[in-house]
């Protein structure tokens, strides 16, 4: 590594490091749904590890910070401690994973136990799902194929064709795949434009445009230009595939998820509750 790059790079760090630790902030309250992480930590800061002398506040700041944990590892958002551990109990009686829980999302009602019927997704939402997470794919299949090409794309204005070019030769879409027409490069432009025009699936009028876009000494500098702008495309186009594809996979998962949840038919009540009898008939 060259040393003049250190300082630059640790610059850097500098940044990075303090924005992580921001991101992760902002993470877990956005998964826990509280600030009591950020003040613990900001109480700690200031006092240490001194203990709060007062038994029920500390209590209370143990219990919310139970709480808060729960809410961060098992990814359900439960409103007491106490449902905490009903929910526990009860995922342990019937054998049901907090992971499947979190997966449901708000398709699982936490006070009810039980799945919410009239929100899981029909056969067809799943469906489109499961496209979008194809498209996603195929996209990002695409763009990362188009990413690794020395060709730029470009259209010709005179008849909106589009084409594949380098600095010293273009080919028609055609010519992307095997067996498909030649391309014309700049060396065939000495030939007659109906041979070319054959060969190449270009038309006559489409070889003389081209011929003379190839022997202009700023086509070099312009197909760089355009390599660039249809890389820098692609990486966001890959970007947006990643994203469609995580979306609509979670999407997916969480309407299938809850779906085989409540094909169980889990009886909601909890383990050890008792029935409430009426002896007076």
């Amino acid at each position: 590594m060259d040393f003049a790059t250190l300082p630059s790079l640790s610059s850097f760090l500098s940044i990075a490091a303090p924005s992580l630790i921001c991101l992760a902030f902002v993470w877990v309250i956005w998964q826990t749904e509280s600030l009591h992480v950020l003040v613990h930590r900001l109480w700690q800061l200031v006092h240490g590890k001194q203990e709060i002398t007062d038994p029920e506040v500390r209590a209370f700041i143990d219990e919310q910070t139970s709480l808060i944990s729960f809410r961060l590892f098992a990814g359900v958002k439960v409103n007491s401690l106490e449902q905490a551990r009903q929910l526990i109990q009860w995922a342990k009686h019937n054998g049901v994973q907090m992971r499947a829980l979190s997966m449901c999302g708000e398709l699982f009602d936490v006070e009810l136990r039980q799945i919410r019927q009239h929100k899981l997704p029909s056969h067809l939402l799943q469906g489109l799902r499961l496209a979008g997470v194809a498209i996603g794919m195929l996209l990002f299949i695409v763009s990362t194929t188009a990413l690794s090409l020395d060709q730029a794309f470009l259209t010709l204005k005179a008849t909106q064709r589009t084409f594949a070019a380098t600095a010293t030769q273009a080919k028609s879409l055609r010519a992307v795949f095997p067996f498909g027409p030649e391309p014309l490069r700049i060396d065939d432009c000495s030939q007659p434009a109906s041979l070319n025009a054959t060969r190449t699936s270009f038309t006559e009028n489409e070889v003389g445009i081209l011929c003379g876009v190839l022997k202009d000494k700023d086509t070099a500098a312009f197909i760089k230009d355009a390599l660039k702008d249809q890389r820098w495309t692609c990486v966001l186009l890959i970007a947006f595939a990643i994203w469609l594809c995580w979306i609509s996979f979670l999407a997916w998962a969480t309407g299938y998820v809850a779906k085989h949840l409540a094909a169980r038919r889990l009886d909601p009540s909890l383990p050890d509750s008792q029935l409430a009898l009426d002896f007076g008939n």
